[in-house]
């Protein structure tokens, strides 16, 4: 053999070598979205089987299976029944439990502001009505004296709930739903993916951390901020996801449990946190304090950070945290 045919061979092996890995190594990808969730949930993920659509579908569906449970619009559903029933004991549920547990220690962050016995009044206000009226103030004064989490009781068996009280996860439930479907996708063939419900996006396994945008609160069509994360969840809550406009004021869905009003002069609050449920949360309870106070609290727990848009002097400011640096945090203000 001659040296002209061995580098041909040499060749020859190399390019067999590389169709054979990538033929190993071949990945495929899709994205997929539904409504469900009471949004557009989008879903995508990457596998080296070529039935990664269908691995979506089931993670879509295991979503519903336990959107069933926590949908306060479907009277079936189990948080439905327990806040329809005139019973004071109930038995718990391990999910429950979960977001119980959470939502205990938002209620003592905050001293009160979040409460997640808040439904009464928060029903009072009539979001998504095409008719909204502001509650009549002794109507509300008299509601609000139903909110009162200290009064609920739970253990991981059973939980006490006075007679007249309503629970509302609304803050958590979306966020939870997406840990446990996360966990669900890490025991499937995917390899990498996302979960976005909009104000709730988790990610895993990727080599480039995905570019995550914070909508502008007052500008449906732009952005206001950006950062990267990766194997991190962000949860946003803002005062232009809910809200309607009478005599040139907005009342937006984030109520102060302490008197049953919108609070004002925040914009927003985006939450990063390993933990969707956690990041979703929190977002809402510290919207329900003074951007200084929230700031001050996320600065002393781990692996938390967040930014808050804020009316300042009739300006769009922010506060965050010092560790959003991390995230090649950029915004536009």
């Amino acid at each position: 053999m001659n040296r002209r045919e061995i580098i041909s061979l040499i060749i020859l092996i190399i390019v067999v070598c590389y169709g054979a890995y990538q033929y190993i190594t071949r990945e495929y990808s899709e994205t997929r979205s539904k409504y469900i969730l009471d949004t557009i949930v989008e879903i995508s993920a990457t596998s080296k089987s070529k039935n990664v659509g269908n691995e979506i579908e089931k993670v879509f569906s295991f979503i519903q299976n336990m959107e069933i449970k926590f949908d306060e619009y479907n009277p079936e559903s189990m948080i439905s029944q327990i806040n329809a029933s005139d019973a004071e004991e109930f038995p718990m549920d391990p999910d429950l439990f979960n977001m119980l547990q959470m939502a205990d220690s938002l209620w003592q962050i905050t001293e009160g502001s979040f409460d997640p016995t808040i439904k009464p009044v928060w029903d009072l206000w009539h979001f998504g009505s095409d008719t909204p009226v502001i509650p009549d103030s002794l109507v509300l004064k008299e509601e609000l004296k139903k909110v009162n989490f200290a009064a609920l009781k739970y253990n991981e068996t059973t939980l006490y709930k006075p007679k007249g009280m309503q629970i509302t996860l609304g803050a958590l439930a979306k966020g939870y739903i997406l840990d446990q479907a996360l966990e669900f996708m890490r025991s499937r063939p995917l390899s990498r993916g996302f979960i976005n419900s909009r104000s709730s996006m988790s990610f895993y396994g990727y080599k480039v951390a995905p570019l995550v945008y914070i909508q502008h609160p007052r500008n449906n069509d732009d952005s206001i901020a950006s950062f990267r994360i990766n194997n991190q969840s962000v949860g946003t809550s803002g005062d232009y996801q809910q809200f309607y406009e009478l005599d040139g004021k907005r009342y937006h869905h984030i109520l102060n449990a302490k008197t049953g009003l919108p609070v004002e002069n925040v914009f927003s609050v985006t939450v990063i946190s390993p933990q969707a449920a956690w990041a979703d949360g929190l977002s809402t309870a510290l919207f329900t304090l003074s951007p200084e106070q929230a700031i001050d609290i996320v600065g002393e727990m781990n692996d938390t950070n967040c930014v808050i848009y804020y009316e300042q002097e009739g300006s769009i400011v922010s506060l965050k945290s010092e560790g959003i640096r991390q995230f090649e945090f950029s915004e536009k203000i």
